[in-house]
């Protein structure tokens, strides 16, 4: 392998491993990590040495967030995984870390979680479904333009966009009428906490059949009714 290679494994490594250490949801970044490179939980096991049943109770969040040993050999095993398949993921992951920064306009956890209700407000957002869990926490946010994210981003992406926890704001902005990102959501297992758009001026202007099936899923959905973009990452940055 070249010394090229060898500079991405080592980013790559360092990249999921810490997204694993700082987070409030280790189990979930395991499980967003091992999704993103498909392998399922008894290959990964199997590499480890450790029974399928260990590696479940972590990602459930059964067992106490995992030692900085068995993150190590956990990375080590996605890699080495993906070398014996020809190291596509390793290569794909690296090339991609131009294309998220192209996508992600700010991207950041929280020292102290904010209450849905907080976060909602701070976004001049109007609620479009999902207000009964207004008291829900927020660790985190990504602000997102919906244009590059389209042009650029691939199916499995979405799982990047989510940081070091689920339990996130996730802002879509340069938003027509606001179906993608709600379909995006519904397709993938691991989704943000609150989904919030900015463009549309007015809630008539959203679309109707994504905010019904929002409430269909019991996923919170937030109209975002700040002037600019930028009025919308300052807003979260406080």
């Amino acid at each position: 392998m070249s010394e090229v290679d060898d500079v991405r494994k080592r980013n790559l490594k360092n990249i999921i491993a810490g997204e694993v250490v700082f987070s409030k949801r280790p189990g979930e970044v395991l499980k967003k990590w091992r999704t993103l490179f498909e392998l399922s939980q008894k290959s990964i096991a199997r590499e480890m040495s450790i029974s399928s049943s260990v590696l479940s109770d972590y990602e459930k969040s059964r067992r106490k967030s995992p030692g900085t040993d068995f993150i190590r050999r956990y990375v080590e095993a996605l890699i080495r995984l993906d070398e014996k398949r020809g190291g596509l993921k390793i290569r794909e992951f690296a090339s991609d870390v131009q294309t998220l920064s192209d996508v992600v306009l700010g991207m950041s956890e929280y020292t102290t979680p904010k209450t849905m209700a907080e976060v909602v407000k701070l976004l001049k957002g109007v609620w479009l479904a999902g207000q009964e869990q207004q008291n829900s926490l927020i660790f985190g946010y990504t602000v997102v333009d919906s244009i590059e994210a389209i042009k650029r981003l691939g199916p499995y992406d979405f799982f990047r966009l989510l940081g070091a926890s689920t339990e996130r704001v996730v802002v879509f902005t340069n938003v027509e009428r606001g179906r993608s990102p709600i379909i995006a959501a519904k397709i993938f297992p691991l989704r943000p906490r609150l989904i919030a758009i900015h463009g549309p001026r007015r809630v008539e202007d959203v679309d109707a059949m994504a905010v019904e099936l929002a409430k269909k899923e019991r996923l919170p959905y937030v109209l975002s009714l700040h002037q600019t973009v930028e009025d919308v990452l300052a807003s979260l940055s406080q």
